[in-house]
């Protein structure tokens, strides 16, 4: 590891080739607060030749490096890359920007959401990884908008790009590949945690039913690569993740329970981190069935059964 690598990272995640012209790599970043979980990302690379487009480049401007480095590794030449792409405004995906000269690009939503917040994001990820993790970092916002149903090349493959609005945040990306059934997920898919942030159950699940509908034979999410055989179960893994919630939310209500009942009957396993975001998604997820049982609407099809009315 060189001097300008990010000691915080887990710089020597490697860059695991899913298919001809599409790598993936899974860093990680510890908080220094014990009591606070890490930081995940998967950042996905699509090259052919000489030329890469970079999905998600990461956390900050030394891993943005590193990451530069592991495809040098992986192509065993420099990679010309064109463009990068924003998925959605979380700090753990976007921040790296600045480690590039190529354009960003995201949907207005991430770009709206990250011109709000990420100088509080920036702020929030450097007290909690510290200032020498986030050395050199800077705010890049994107500067290109991509449309539902634009297409893009990369990786030797035409890419639709769809929104998902009001999911996993305010604006997801998916990267939809028809070529060859390849679907790149975001955060939408998740096979470390459950992170229910600015969006809504209700669109998550939406946007489940919606990728399963394409029937993609090849999954990339957050630290999960799905392949045939794979992906149903990855899909239905997260959808039943979110209707847990959805459940006890609702039961809690059908009992008249109050929101602090349901939390505290909720079985709570793992670190103190752990536990702090299933309370964070419980409660989340409580506000938002509140609105829809108190306005006599059904519960989430998605997640109908015991207790629905």
């Amino acid at each position: 590891m060189t001097g300008d690598a990010d000691p915080a990272s887990a710089a020597h995640a490697p860059l695991h080739t899913v298919l001809p012209g599409i790598a993936v790599r899974h860093p990680h970043w510890p908080s220094l607060d014990t009591n606070s979980r890490p930081h995940w990302v998967s950042s996905v690379v699509l090259w052919q030749g000489h030329q890469a487009v970079v999905l998600d480049p990461g956390a900050t401007h030394c891993s943005g490096l590193e990451l530069q480095r592991a495809m040098l590794r992986l192509a065993g030449q420099p990679l010309q890359v064109s463009l990068l792409i924003n998925s959605h405004a979380h700090a753990e995906q976007v921040l790296a920007n600045h480690a590039w000269q190529a354009p960003v690009a995201a949907l207005a939503g991430t770009q709206m959401a990250m011109q709000q917040r990420c100088a509080d994001c920036l702020a929030a990820l450097t007290q909690d990884l510290g200032e020498p993790a986030l050395r050199g970092t800077r705010i890049k916002l994107p500067e290109q908008v991509l449309e539902h149903g634009q297409l893009v090349q990369a990786g030797g493959r035409h890419w639709q790009v769809l929104e998902m609005p009001m999911a996993h945040t305010q604006s997801d990306l998916l990267l939809w590949s028809a070529d060859d059934a390849v679907l790149l997920a975001g955060g939408l898919i998740d096979g470390h945690r459950l992170v229910l942030a600015q969006g809504r159950v209700a669109g998550w699940l939406q946007a489940l039913a919606h990728m399963e509908a394409l029937q993609p034979r090849w999954l990339i999410g957050q630290h999960l690569v799905a392949g045939p055989g794979q992906v149903q179960a990855a899909i239905g893994q997260q959808r039943e993740a979110l209707c847990d919630l959805v459940r006890r939310s609702w039961q809690g209500l059908e009992s008249w329970q109050t929101e602090s009942e349901v939390l505290a009957q909720a079985p709570m396993q793992g670190s103190a981190a752990d536990r702090l975001l299933a309370r964070f998604n419980l409660g989340r997820a409580w506000r938002e069935m509140e609105a829809l049982w108190l306005g006599q609407e059904a519960m989430p099809q998605a997640c109908a059964g015991s207790g629905a009315r």
